[in-house]
């Protein structure tokens, strides 16, 4: 299992996917230098200053980096990450700090090994499982526990 963070430690210095439609280009930009998950009204204030006032631009760009597996949707939080993989994966795990909305994905080999054949065997067509854990971070815990 590896550990693969959404808060962007690295200073937004995120390298951008190639093939990517101008929007998408600038959405991309604007999520990876986020430290934490974006809103798409969030990410249209970010890109009014580049021209873009349409939500329907912001809208189409994330359904076309979701598309290609560039970014992923955390329904729970209705927000977007920039995805840790190195290419899409099917079976995506998160877990979401519910103090401090840090989000971390994981790589969980068994849970995708364990799904997989379930799904199968239910004879369903899988595109996506997306598993947001809820709780609180370590640093959130603490100061929790410390109050």
């Amino acid at each position: 299992m590896s550990d693969k963070s959404h808060n962007h430690d690295d200073g937004g210095s995120r390298k951008r996917p190639a093939g990517l439609l101008k929007n998408e280009k600038l959405v991309w930009d604007v999520l990876a230098a986020s430290r934490d998950p974006l809103k798409a009204y969030e990410i249209l204030d970010r890109l009014k200053e580049r021209g873009v006032r349409a939500p329907m631009t912001v809208y189409r760009a994330l359904d076309g980096l979701e598309a290609k597996g560039h970014i992923h949707k955390l329904d729970g939080l209705n927000a977007f990450v920039v995805c840790n993989h190195e290419g899409p994966h099917v079976v995506q795990t998160f877990l979401v700090c519910e103090s401090c909305s840090t989000v971390k994905e994981l790589q969980v080999v068994a849970v995708e090994a364990d799904i997989a054949p379930a799904v199968r065997a239910a004879a369903f067509d899988m595109h996506t499982a997306r598993l947001e854990i809820k709780g609180h971070c370590r640093s959130c815990a603490a100061a929790a526990a410390a109050a």
